[in-house]
């Protein structure tokens, strides 16, 4: 026969053991994710915030930019700007800063997944992209000051951009001069209009 004197002592300290067990737990979690939040950059908060997300973004020239995010790729991000036709293009490297909102902010600590392609798809792919369209584009410098025309081709690590006239097509006598502009300049890309681009 058992001796019952015992059990409210056992009870307790398996009581014990347990909330001893789950603080721990707690503490590993809590560790783990901190260490995880610690090794996002800003591209995967901007990846796993999402398509349409609203974002302020501060450049690096000074400028300020509100955006719906459309796409990011491996070193650049896509939105429509509020009241601008057309998409811009950051280079993330020329991002000072951003303010996401609330929801949007808690969303970009979370878990992600992307489309490893475009993972891939550098600031270069969507500058060959404009030029195969020979697309009129606005850049905007990392030093102030913008450019604009027509990309003509882009290179591993810079643009030429054949100067002309608005509205004038890229090509002989129109073309004032063409400027080369390395990819480490550049802050930003606007477009004149959204298919300029494809899918992005």
């Amino acid at each position: 026969m058992s001796d019952t004197r015992w059990d409210p002592l056992f009870e307790d300290l398996e009581q014990q053991f347990t909330a001893e067990r789950e603080a721990r737990h707690g503490q590993l979690s809590a560790e783990t994710e901190r260490v995880r939040v610690s090794r996002l950059s800003l591209r995967d908060r901007l990846v796993a915030v999402g398509s349409g997300a609203r974002v302020v973004v501060d450049d690096c020239a000074g400028g300020t930019h509100r955006l719906s995010v459309e796409a990011v790729g491996a070193d650049w991000m896509a939105g429509a700007e509020e009241g601008v036709p057309g998409l811009l293009v950051l280079r993330l490297g020329a991002i000072d800063g951003l303010v996401f909102e609330a929801d949007d902010r808690r969303r970009s600590l979370g878990e992600h997944t992307e489309d490893p392609l475009r993972a891939r798809m550098g600031i270069g792919f969507v500058l060959r992209a404009l030029a195969r369209r020979r697309a009129a584009v606005t850049l905007g410098l990392l030093r102030g000051g913008r450019v604009a025309g027509t990309p003509t081709c882009a290179g591993a690590d810079h643009v030429d951009i054949a100067i002309h006239d608005a509205g004038a097509a890229p090509r002989g006598s129109d073309v004032d001069r063409v400027r080369t502009i390395t990819f480490g300049a550049i802050s930003w890309v606007r477009t004149t209009s959204r298919r300029d681009v494809g899918t992005l």
